[in-house]
C-alpha cells in the first residue's frame, strides 16, 4: 500500500511517498528503536576513540531542522 504526504514549508513543497512491504517482519516502531539504539552506540564508540574530535560533541545536536 502506497501513501503520499505533501507538506509545504515556506515556498517549498515536499512530497513524500511511502510504501509498506507485505513481507515486512518489523514494525515501524521497532525499526526506529533499533536505528536510534545503533546510532547512540555508534556515537559513543566514536567519541571513545576520538575524544578530542568535535564531529559529534555530546552537547551539540548533530541533526537540526536546518539539516534534516
Amino acid at each position: 500500500m502506497e501513501h503520499t504526504t505533501e507538506t509545504k514549508i515556506g515556498a517549498t513543497l515536499y512530497i513524500v511517498k511511502t510504501e509498506c512491504s507485505p513481507a515486512a517482519t518489523e514494525t515501524v516502531e521497532k525499526k526506529l528503536e533499533r536505528m536510534i539504539c545503533r546510532h547512540v552506540s555508534d556515537t559513543e564508540s566514536y567519541q571513545a576513540d576520538k575524544p578530542e574530535s568535535l564531529a559529534m560533541y555530546g552537547k551539540v545536536r548533530e541533526y537540526t531542522m536546518d539539516n534534516i
